[in-house]
């Protein structure tokens, strides 16, 4: 008995002109045995300059002000979940958006992220289960 399987992978990128916005988006595709599964990776990222620093105490001031302020923003984490018994399809979505900080030199990026993984899946019909 031969299996026919069939798996397609596509990869996006793209930059804002800007280049504040980063996105990058994959997509995979299985037809296996009558069960047809999908994929779809995204991630975003936005970065914006927080003003640069002339010395390096400034900088470590705020650091330090950073590590200890109120502020902090906690990361968002989502999952959904469906299934329908009738057409056998299912779909699961998780979500994750936070953010971080990064040092280059006396320069502070903030970067904002959001991840997604969205699967659907549809089983085979109990006809053609081996």
């Amino acid at each position: 008995m031969s299996y026919f399987k069939m798996r397609d992978i596509i990869i996006k990128t793209s930059t804002s002109p800007n280049h504040k916005r980063k996105n990058l988006c994959i997509v995979e595709t299985i037809d296996q045995q009558g069960m047809k599964a999908r994929a779809e990776k995204k991630y975003s990222y936005y970065v914006s300059e927080k003003n640069p620093f002339h010395d390096p105490e400034e900088m470590k001031s705020w650091i330090n002000a950073q590590s200890v302020s109120l502020q902090k923003k906690d990361r968002h984490v989502s999952i959904h979940k469906r299934f329908d018994e009738q057409t056998g399809m299912g779909q699961m979505i998780y979500r994750v958006i936070g953010s971080f900080y990064i040092v280059q030199n006396l320069h502070i990026f903030a970067v904002v992220f959001m991840h997604s993984i969205k699967f659907d899946m549809v089983a085979p019909s109990k006809g053609l289960a081996a």
